[in-house]
């Protein structure tokens, strides 16, 4: 046994990886790592964006809100300042149609109650206190009494035009409110 027995070589592979498959999961492993950190950082991002958005909706809103609340506000005062001048209006015109009512009863006192039923029922009075064409050829007097009523008369019809139909809307007014 003299001879040497020479055995062939043969490369065992070791239970170690080579150097650069290492290096590349290292690399990997921190790409990965990298990956999450970013995604992360993203979905924070995009959280606190929505958060921002819903604030400023809400804050928008609530300004909105704000200002229709003082718009509406505005309108109630504006709508109760018309109807207190409504009744103000209403309030001038029924004084106006009694001092009318007294003026014409001291100067006609035998045509007052007529008078003061025609005008209540806001129409148009025809009795014998209203003198037109007719009335002009009845004596001495007449020319000066028809002359009269007809200038009183037309003060009547003008004045009532006027305020009549403002009391008139304004009464409608203040039923609705």
């Amino acid at each position: 046994m003299s001879e040497k027995v020479v055995l062939p070589k043969f490369d065992i592979p070791s239970e170690s990886a080579h150097p650069a498959v290492k290096a590349a999961k290292i690399v990997g492993a921190l790409l990965g790592f990298s990956l999450l950190l970013l995604s992360w950082a993203t979905w924070k991002h995009h959280t606190a964006q929505l958060a921002a958005e819903q604030r400023r909706d809400a804050l928008i809103a609530a300004r909105v809100a704000e200002a229709n609340a003082a718009i509406e506000a505005a309108k109630a005062r504006v709508a109760e300042a018309a109807a207190k001048e409504a009744a103000a209006k209403a309030e001038a015109a029924a004084k106006v149609e009694a001092a009318k009512l007294a003026a014409a009863a001291k100067a006609h006192p035998a045509n007052a109650s007529n008078t003061a039923v025609a005008d209540a029922s806001g129409g148009h009075h025809h009795g014998a206190g209203h003198h037109g064409k007719g009335a002009k050829g009845k004596g001495k007097g007449g020319d000066a009494v028809a002359a009269k009523g007809s200038s009183s008369s037309d003060e009547k019809k003008s004045a009532a035009r006027g305020g009549r139909d403002n009391a008139a809307i304004d009464k409608l007014l203040a039923q609705f409110k």
